[in-house]
This record gives C-alpha cells, structure tokens and sequence, in this order.
C-alpha cells in the first residue's frame, strides 16, 4: 500500500481518525477526513513537501490480515494512498508519486514482496531512490529484523508506525547481480525466481527444506494461513531432512572462487550447505555469521584454498553491515547445526570468506533459493557481483529483551566479554 503525502501528525478530534496533512489547502484536508472518505482524485502528487511519505505493501497475506491492514490504512488515509500489490503489482502507486520529492515506501508483506517493490524502482530509474520500510507480514522476515521492524506484525497501533516511518533514518542496503550459466541443456530445472540477492543466497540443506515447504504449500495452500503453522512446517521439514541428509556431502561436486581466490570446502567437518548473506539474519531471525564480542572484534578465517596453490592468507574480516559492499560465505553442517545456530547453542556457522565476488560452479542438480525463494537448478556456474545500494529505513531501537541474557548464558563467553555485555545494556543487535 502507498500513501505519499505531507507530514503526519496527530490531532485532537471526536474523529477516531488521527493522521492528517500539513500542508493541504484548506477545502482539501477537509475532503481527505471527511466522514465519507475521500477519492483518489482528492491527492494531487504536486502538492506533497519535500519530507512527504509514501506507503506500499501487500495487501493479501494467507489469512485474512492483511485485508483488515488494508482497510485499517485506507481508513487512515486516502485510499489513493493505499495500494494493494494483488491489483496491478508496486508500479501504479510509484509511478503516480514518482516525481514528488522526497516521498517514502512502507512495503506491508514479507522479504519477496519487499523485492518485488525495490526491483520496479530500479525499473522506473526514480532518481533519487525513495527509501523502503517494511511492516512485515511474512514467515521469516529478515529483512525487516535487521532494520529493527521487528519480526512479525502482532496487530499494534498502525498510527505509531505511521509515525515511526516519519521518524526513521536511512541507511544503505547492497543489492546483488546474480547470474547463471547452464553447463548443459539436456537437463531442466525449475525457473530462477529472481536475478537480485537482498537478503541471501544459499545452495543446499536449507534450501532443500525451503523447496519442500514450497512444494506443500502451492500443493495445499488451506494448512498455510498463518505465521505460526508455517513455522511449525518448517520445523517438520527440518526435522526430517536431519536424518535424510540429501545433500551431504556437498564439497564433492561444488567450486567456490572468492574474489578469484578457491575456497577449500573439503577441510573440517563435511558441510550440507552453503549460505551467502547479504544481511546478518536468515531462517527467521538466525545470525550465522556469529555476532559475539570476540568474533565482532576480529578472528581471522582459516586459510581456505585448494593445495595446489599457493597458501594465502585471508585478511581480518571486518563487522558486517547491510551497507558494506561485501558479502558473506558461510558453511553449515547439516539442518541441525542451522537449528543450534538459531537456538544459540552454537555461535555460527562456518566462516569461509567475506569478499566482493563469488563465483560457484555445481556438477550435479542442488536444491536454491534466493531470499527465501526455492527451485532446483541444474549444473551450472553461478556469478554474483555488485549491482548497487539503495535507501532503507532503519525503525526505531527495539526495546531490551531476555534474548541477551538467554545468549549470555548460552555461549562460552570470556569474563570480559560478560562484563562489556552487562556495562553497555544500550547496545543492541542490527
């Protein structure tokens, strides 16, 4: 849904409506919080101030919450500020407040749908690019984790987001090209669902139970119409791909090249995945990369390439952030060591590189997905560079929880790391 329009502001009225419009005429604002609502020829773009707001979002999550948002924000607000991305896509709503400066996104849905909208600005060449917030809607919802949206609209006060969207900074989120090259074209695999990463890339155990919660839904969409028996799918794959390990033994039949330089995978314990992260958060919440005090100070990565070259040593890698031109490989074991990961009973998976480019080339068919998106993909080489960054809004700190105390006591942490942990409770994870 998208509202671009003017400052929001609250106001003292019998109304239960409480957004409005600085700097409307007078005969307009009357219009927009008029009793029977206001049309879409109410809201002239031209208008809008420089700070003006725009809002997108989906509209039609599985059950019905996303349709009370729906109607909730078109009560709010013009509805021709609300846009519903079942009914002609993100495009409609971006090209009606393109030229309006300074306008802003709040994208209702999950990681995809937050996609979906930042790939048609880049279609229409909106220059400059209006920053994104998310109220997040789907299953995982990385994303909107990492720019402190939380996990999950839980049915809180749409007013207060509105006016957090106001008040929100804006940082700079990587996008990656990512590309594929068929090795052979007797065999077909399924369509890859996007040539952009925004969140990750991951080839493997994880993806193999993301296509299989892909496959169940499509196939019984009626058992996934909420956020929680989703997860509970989830954890039913999971489980059963712990035992079955259908992708073990990765290293055998996968080449990693980092900034030109190979990655050993055959050293240390056999892994059944590998995970490129864009963002420090994947699986719903799960930080792989690790994020304790000594590995955000620094630890090297193991010497990674293959022995007949020439040993090089990887330099210190540096705390990832959403903005830093680089990305991050790491390994993961099985489906049980992602499960650990998340329940911190293990810091991280296993760091492999952080680097600029990757390129991977698979000699047999590998369960992906991009951004929580899955499909079999044949034996091909895979390419991912630079695309370019763009403007996102960063939600105001969340509030201090028992999840630091639960790590605290859940890692192997050193007695000076515990006591920078408890002499800085302002800290708080991205």
């Amino acid at each position: 849904m998208l509202f671009p329009e003017e400052s929001i502001y609250e106001i003292a009225t019998g109304d239960k409506r409480l957004i409005s419009y600085a700097h409307l005429k007078q005969q307009e604002r009357k219009s927009l919080t008029s009793k029977e609502g206001a049309s879409s020829e109410d809201v002239d773009p031209s208008k809008a101030r420089k700070d003006s707001i725009s809002m997108e979002g989906q509209s039609l999550q599985r059950g019905r919450q996303g349709e009370r948002i729906m109607r909730k924000f078109q009560y709010l607000l013009n509805p021709r500020q609300v846009y519903d991305l079942n009914k002609g896509g993100p495009m409609p709503g971006l090209k009606f407040f393109r030229d309006v400066p300074g306008f802003r996104v709040l994208c209702c849905g999950g990681d995809g749908t937050v996609g979906w909208v930042l790939d048609c600005i880049d279609k229409l060449q909106i220059e400059p690019r209006p920053p994104v917030s998310v109220l997040p809607l789907g299953t995982g919802n990385d994303l909107a984790r990492c720019l402190n949206w939380g996990g999950g609209y839980d049915g809180g006060d749409l007013c207060k987001t509105l006016m957090d969207v106001e008040d929100a900074t804006n940082v700079d989120l990587d996008r990656w090209h990512i590309e594929f090259s068929t090795t052979s074209t007797e065999e077909q695999g399924d369509p890859v669902p996007y040539n952009i990463i925004n969140n990750y890339f991951s080839i493997g155990v994880d993806a193999s139970i993301a296509h299989r919660f892909h496959m169940m839904r499509e196939k019984h969409p009626e058992r996934f119409n909420s956020r929680v028996k989703n997860k509970l799918w989830y954890f039913e794959f999971g489980t059963s791909e712990t035992f079955q390990a259908t992708c073990r033994n990765l290293h055998e039949d996968i080449d990693i090249m980092c900034d030109n330089m190979s990655l050993d995978l055959g050293s240390g314990a056999p892994m059944e995945g590998i995970a490129i992260l864009n963002i420090p958060s994947i699986y719903g919440g799960s930080n792989i990369w690790g994020d304790t005090p000594s590995e955000k100070s620094a630890g090297s990565l193991p010497n990674g390439y293959r022995g007949g070259e020439k040993e090089t040593v990887i330099p210190q890698v540096v705390l990832p952030t959403i903005g830093d031109k680089l990305i991050e490989v790491i390994g993961i074991e099985n489906a049980l060591h992602a499960g650990q990961v998340k329940a911190g009973i293990r810091s991280s998976g296993k760091r492999l590189a952080q680097c600029s480019t990757v390129t991977i080339r698979t000699r047999k068919r590998f369960p992906m997905q991009i951004d929580g998106e899955p499909w079999l993909q044949p034996p091909c080489t895979i390419n991912i560079t630079h695309k370019n960054s763009t403007p996102m809004l960063r939600g105001p700190p969340p509030k201090q929880s028992f999840n630091k105390i639960r790590r605290f006591f859940s890692r192997r942490d050193s007695s000076d790391e515990r006591s920078a942990l408890i002499g800085d409770p302002s800290s708080t994870d991205l």
